[in-house]
């Protein structure tokens, strides 16, 4: 098979059908970020999309997948018109489709016409995923992220008037201990002015051959523990608890897997969770965080087997916390 496949793609999209439409990054300058670094942009020519999707139509078990996503970083760049064909296609050849998703940045979506938003919507285009990372404008310019508060407000909104679902992205532990409090607070603002679908939680790492390690080892940016990322998401949380939205900690990289659940009305037992971790005594944090980075465990509850306490204790020499983390930790 010679379709193109790019290197990412959420979480939630692990069973969808993958059709790349642009090479890599229009951007490409997030300090916190490994991904296309060393890789030019491109827009690829819709001739070339469409035999992707041409020759991946003729797989029976790519027949059956129900969802799609568009690749790589901000598909949405594509012009409109070829956007709205490849969507047209997309739907024709693969009629088992329930959801078309794609990735887009704030900037991008903040540019496009309210009446484009609703072509696309109209074409199948039903989620975007919006990597908002913070709403802090402090730690936006620090990571270079090339947008505002209020833009990437803007951009959200335009998107869920058009009727399309909104998963906005929010990077525990991004501001650093200069701006955590002010990153947590911020970002909650965001999220209560634009109420998107879902709010997803990437924790921030600093991962190796990043500007962003740059920045750590001169200095410029202090790192927090992971009882400080906690505690930053217990903030965020107390913020945007009336919010109605889906929060979802689905990343490996993310400490408390469990913090999934629909606000506001599973806001007490997302707490809840929250506080279970923190009120832990530190010899038990400590083989929790070990069980987690080692991939031993996922949940809180696997603490409560001594089977499993004494597997940790058994490997937890092997984990050594100490930053920049390889990138193949994210990936």
């Amino acid at each position: 098979m010679t379709a193109e496949e790019g290197i990412l793609r959420p979480p939630s999209e692990s069973r969808s059908l993958l059709i790349r439409l642009v090479r890599n990054c229009p951007w490409n300058r997030c300090r916190f970020c490994p991904a296309y670094k060393a890789a030019a942009f491109s827009v690829r020519p819709v001739d070339e999309v469409l035999a992707d999707i041409e020759e991946l139509a003729q797989d029976p078990l790519l027949q059956q997948c129900r969802n799609a996503f568009l690749q790589d970083a901000d598909a949405l760049v594509m012009p409109v018109e070829s956007l709205v064909q490849i969507l047209g296609v997309l739907r024709q050849r693969f009629p088992n489709l329930s959801r078309i998703t794609s990735y887009a940045r704030a900037t991008t979506l903040f540019h496009l016409r309210d009446d484009d938003l609703s072509r696309l919507h109209q074409a199948g285009l039903g989620r975007i995923h919006v990597g908002i990372e913070t709403g802090c404008d402090e730690v936006l310019r620090f990571m270079d992220k090339g947008t505002s508060h209020n833009r990437q407000k803007e951009a959200c909104i335009k998107v869920k008037a058009a009727g399309i679902e909104l998963c906005c992205y929010l990077m525990p532990g991004l501001g650093g201990r200069r701006w955590s409090v002010s990153h947590a607070q911020e970002s909650a603002r965001l999220v209560r002015e634009v109420e998107p679908h879902h709010v997803r939680l990437r924790t921030c790492y600093v991962l190796a051959g990043t500007p962003l390690a740059e920045d750590l080892a001169a200095g410029r940016y202090e790192p927090q523990t992971e009882e400080e990322i906690v505690r930053e998401i217990r903030l965020l949380l107390t913020e945007i608890a009336s919010v109605k939205t889906e929060l979802i900690s689905d990343h490996r990289i993310n400490l408390l897997l469990e913090l999934r659940g629909y606000l506001p009305d599973d806001y007490q037992r997302l707490l809840g969770i929250i506080d279970r971790y923190l009120s832990l005594p530190t010899e038990d944090k400590q083989l929790f965080e070990a069980g987690r980075r080692l991939g031993l465990i996922r949940f809180l509850d696997e603490l409560n087997h001594e089977e499993t306490r004494a597997k940790i204790r058994a490997e937890r020499h092997r984990y050594q916390p100490s930053l920049p983390v390889p990138v193949s930790v994210l990936f």
